[in-house]
């Protein structure tokens, strides 16, 4: 597991911006293969891909709720309570499941929760610092 509390702001703020863009991602992969045929090849990947980000999302939350002991601002007073949010409201559909209202609901769930605090583009800013 990654120390998050060790963790630079450049570094943190990477992370986030990383989980914004796969789940991105995986919405708009989701929305084209929702109109037609889903290859197995791409579909398996588009579930992977989700079930990683949610379970990434959890550890990351479960990670802090355990270990408050040290750490930055970015790390206390957006970070963490942007992922808790995340892993608690969002990403709760059936990653097998069909592409419907529910799943693309989730998703969206979990990116307002992410990006609640701070923007995608803030985040960038603060990667590329």
């Amino acid at each position: 597991m990654t120390k998050l509390e060790k963790m630079s702001d450049k570094q943190l703020a990477l992370r986030m911006s990383k989980y914004i863009a796969t789940l991105e991602s995986i919405k708009v992969r989701a929305e084209y293969f929702s109109a037609g045929e889903c290859p197995r090849k791409e579909r398996d990947e588009l579930i992977a891909d989700y079930v990683s980000t949610r379970d990434s999302l959890k550890a990351d939350w479960q990670y802090l709720n355990f270990n408050r002991n040290s750490g930055g601002k970015l790390l206390w007073d957006k970070y963490f309570p942007s992922v808790s949010e995340a892993a608690a409201w969002g990403l709760y559909a059936d990653p097998e499941g069909e592409f419907d209202k529910e799943y693309f609901k989730s998703i969206d769930d979990a990116l307002d929760r992410l990006t609640k605090y701070y923007s995608y583009d803030y985040w960038q800013i603060i990667a590329e610092l």
